[in-house]
């Protein structure tokens, strides 16, 4: 069987003026991560990365650690259909339009009025979450937002793509984020859509997730583990 060891990115910078960066603690994270790999393995024999700048550094800076030791990192290969849903073109569109419902009113003003990063993250979170309950069902349509049918027919060529490479031993490594990884969960478990979301939404940045595949068997063998960050200091959500 082969095995594809599935890592989201490192904490990004959530309301910076550019999201897509990668804070100091998630370029710490992904170096961790290599420098974790460079010692206990895996040795990867084909990595491949989502093209978001959060993706794509994620897995940079984990090769670099990997590769200090004179340790050989292989070429990375961007997956565009690996890359995450506008989440936050999503919000800009829904709130407004939903803001006069008396739920998303005042989730909004909780997540408006928060100071402290740690609450106004937790804020938008229960904010984001009642959103994405209304995309899944497709209830925000409009042309400029990609439709969840849409997102998860992309993300699934991509895994597809990852799959062919498929071959006894083989060891893939790809960097993502949590939108694509719940497509992941819903095929390898059978889940409906909200089941794989509210799975996917535990994972933390720089953690890694596994599946093992052959043909069309893709099956989970394990879950947002943390074997480089033991500190639980250390571990983030956003």
């Amino acid at each position: 069987m082969g095995t594809l060891v599935v890592v989201r990115h490192g904490q990004a910078s959530l309301f910076a003026a550019d999201y897509d960066e990668l804070s100091a603690r998630g370029i710490a994270q992904a170096e961790f991560l290599g420098a974790h790999w460079r010692e206990h393995g895996p040795q990867p024999d084909l990595v491949f990365t989502g093209p978001a700048k959060r993706q794509r550094d994620t897995a940079r800076r984990c090769g670099e650690a990997y590769a200090h030791a004179g340790r050989t990192w292989p070429e990375v290969a961007v997956i565009p259909e690996l890359d995450e849903h506008d989440a936050f073109g999503m919000m800009h569109l829904a709130v407004p339009r939903l803001r006069h419902e008396p739920e998303i009113g005042e989730l909004a003003q909780h997540a408006s009025d928060a100071i402290d990063h740690n609450r106004r993250s937790a804020a938008f979170q229960r904010l984001y979450e009642v959103i994405m309950g209304r995309w899944l069902r497709g209830e925000i349509a409009d042309p400029a937002i990609e439709s969840w049918p849409a997102f998860a027919s992309r993300v699934t060529r991509g895994v597809d793509r990852l799959l062919a490479h498929d071959g006894p031993g083989v060891r893939l490594v790809a960097f993502t984020s949590v939108g694509p990884l719940a497509v992941m969960l819903r095929r390898a478990l059978d889940l409906d859509d909200h089941d794989a979301f509210r799975t996917a939404w535990r994972i933390r940045n720089a953690s890694i997730t596994t599946f093992v595949f052959r043909g069309r068997q893709f099956t989970l063998d394990g879950f947002n583990a943390l074997p480089h960050l033991p500190d639980a200091s250390a571990w983030t959500f956003r």
